[in-house]
Order: structure tokens, then C-alpha cells, then sequence
């Protein structure tokens, strides 16, 4: 299948991602120690040990395709490039800080590229069916996602290095206040990665749980015309807001749709002959409709 292929050429840069990951202890493992020298034994010891912990579990997490382990791999190669630089703000070589971190920041564009993405949302895909990470909104990612990020893995480090360091009441506090922020943010950056249009055999599936409160299956007959959102559009619009471009499916016949409602318990329903979507491959997408027969 031609999805198939496309994905192969995917996995590798998902194998990008993951060797430059197992190579981090031979290419900043030395500037890290450097950076840790300095500083006093507890500390150094604590911040060893979690780097090696966190190096293993990002390891297994990045070879075990998932939505989950999507969110661990985007959260910690701009985590590994930050700590570079605190390495280099600590006394190691900047010249080699610089080449180091800049590979490491290239490698963590790729890991937040929409191929990526791919490959590890399909890693949970049964049969033939292809999944695609729907956009979140531009306002989102503007400062709500990456302060999101920061919170989630600073709630995890900053904690124990403060106890580490005989910060005893601000350490305690701050491991209880963190962890739970950490968790809050892990949740939600995990939900972002659980929206999806969903190419089935029987036609797509919109799982969008900012959209419809529950999946929507839209069978190939049904289906009148799936590609770029015409100009002045009025189909219903379940972006959420994302920026590029959108595509437009419409219906042979009006559907009926269940947004989410902050009501507990309540439905409400629309009536739509169309909707507008942002798939994070919209290009992909229109050639995987076509490939299926589901625009015309």
C-alpha cells in the first residue's frame, strides 16, 4: 500500500531521532560532566543519576512507537539541548557546547516534525488503517504548549535538585507542587497527541475529542469530495483554530455531529453537510483519500 510505503520513508526519521539519542552520553555525556564538576557531591550525584535514568527511558520510550512515548521523545530533546547549555554557562568548552547542542536542537525540530508524529501514533494503528495527528490551534502553540513543556519537565527536575542541594522546605514543597503540575502537563500534551483523522477500510474516522464527543466514522459512500478547503467555505469548522492549510470533506447527505459541551451529561447536536479539519500532513492526507476513493 502506498500509505505503507510512506511510512517506511517516515521511520527514518524516527531512526534519526533515536541514534543521536543513544549517542548523547559519548557526545554531551562528557560536556555534561564538565558542567557537574563544579558543583557539590549530592548534587552532582542527583542530577547524574536522573540524566542516566531519564537517557534509558527516553531510549526504550523512542524505540516503542506510541503516543505516549511521542510526548516523552518531544519533551526531551529540547530538554538535552538546555541542559547543554547549562553545562556551558558551568565551565565546559562552549565550541563544542555549540556544535553539540546545535545538532541536538536540529534532532529535536525533527523529533516534533509531523513525519515523526506519524510514526508513532500508526505504532498503536490496526490492519490497514492510517492515523494523522490533527494541528493544534496557533494559539496553543504560540505559548500555552511550550510553557506546558517547561512546566512538565522542570516539575520533574527541580524538586529533587533542590532537595539535593539541602533546600529542604523550598526542595519538599516544590517536589509535591511539581509533580502534580508535571502531571497536569503530561496529560494535556498527551491528549494533543490522541487527535486524529483515521483512515479506515470502510472510509475515515474523525477521533477528535475537542471536536465531537465521540468518534466519527464517515463511510466511503457517503463521502462527496475530500481537499482543500474552498474559499468562503461554510462547512462546519473542527480545527480548533490551526494554522496552513485546511481540508474540506463533505457529505452526500448532512451528518449529524456531537460537539463537546461543558455541560456534564448534555448533548447537543449539529447538522453539517461539511467539516473542516487540519491534519498534520494535509498533502498526505488528500493522496491517501484519493488512494481510497474517498473524493472524487
Amino acid at each position: 500500500m502506498g500509505w505503507v510505503r510512506g511510512l517506511g520513508g517516515d521511520r527514518a526519521w524516527a531512526w534519526l531521532v533515536r541514534v543521536w539519542w543513544a549517542a548523547l552520553p559519548f557526545t554531551a555525556g562528557p560536556l555534561l560532566a564538565d558542567g557537574l564538576h563544579e558543583t557539590g557531591a549530592a548534587w552532582r550525584t542527583t542530577a547524574s543519576v536522573g540524566l542516566w535514568v531519564l537517557w534509558g527511558a527516553v531510549l526504550v520510550g523512542s524505540l516503542l512507537a506510541h503516543p505516549a512515548t511521542l510526548v516523552l521523545v518531544r519533551l526531551a530533546t529540547p530538554s538535552a539541548v538546555v541542559a547543554l547549555v547549562w553545562s556551558g554557562s558551568e565551565g565546559a568548552d562552549w565550541g563544542e557546547i555549540a556544535l553539540v547542542a546545535a545538532i541536538t536542537a536540529g534532532v529535536a525540530a525533527v523529533s516534533l516534525s509531523a513525519p515523526v508524529g506519524h510514526v508513532f501514533v500508526n505504532g498503536i494503528s490496526y490492519g490497514d488503517e492510517a492515523r494523522l495527528l490533527l494541528r493544534p490551534s496557533a494559539l496553543l502553540l504560540a505559548g500555552p504548549l511550550p510553557a506546558a513543556a517547561a512546566i512538565t519537565v522542570g516539575g520533574v527536575v527541580s524538586g529533587p535538585l533542590l532537595l539535593a542541594a539541602e533546600h529542604w522546605a523550598i526542595g519538599g514543597v516544590v517536589t509535591a507542587t511539581g509533580g502534580a503540575l508535571a502531571t497536569v502537563g503530561a496529560r494535556s500534551l498527551h491528549s494533543l497527541t490522541r487527535r486524529w483523522l483515521v483512515f479506515v477500510p470502510a472510509g475515515v474516522v474523525l477521533h477528535d475529542h475537542l471536536a465531537v464527543q465521540d468518534p466519527v466514522l464517515l463511510r466511503r459512500r457517503a463521502v462527496a469530495s475530500f481537499g482543500p478547503a474552498r474559499q468562503g467555505s461554510d462547512a462546519l469548522d473542527l480545527t480548533q483554530g490551526a494554522a496552513g492549510l485546511i481540508l474540506e470533506l463533505t457529505t452526500i447527505q448532512p451528518i449529524t455531529l456531537s460537539p463537546p459541551t461543558r455541560r456534564k451529561g448534555s448533548t447537543e447536536e449539529v447538522q453539517a453537510s461539511g467539516i473542516l479539519i487540519a491534519p498534520s500532513r494535509p498533502g498526505y492526507a488528500v493522496a491517501l483519500a484519493r488512494q481510497r476513493q474517498l473524493n472524487s
